[in-house]
C-alpha cells in the first residue's frame, strides 16, 4: 500500500500507479482548494466575451485591449 503525503495514511496502489500521491480524502481537499483559487483568476477577455483563465500579471494587463 502507498502512503499519503498529506495525512500519512495508506491508500490504493492502483491510485499511486495513476500518479497520485494523496488518498481520496486529501485529494478532494486539494482539488477544492485549487478550484476556488482558479475561480478567482478569471476575467472577460473582451467586451461581451466569455471568461478566460488569467495565468500571469502580463496577461491580466493585456486583457480588454
Amino acid at each position: 500500500m502507498a502512503i499519503c503525503i498529506e495525512c500519512n495514511e495508506e491508500y490504493s496502489d492502483r491510485r499511486k500507479a495513476l500518479g497520485y500521491n494523496t488518498c481520496l480524502e486529501c485529494g478532494a481537499v486539494v482539488a477544492t482548494r485549487e478550484i476556488l483559487f482558479k475561480a478567482s483568476c478569471t476575467a472577460p477577455a473582451y467586451n461581451k466575451g466569455g471568461y478566460m483563465y488569467v495565468t500571469s500579471a502580463k496577461m491580466a494587463k493585456d486583457l480588454g485591449k
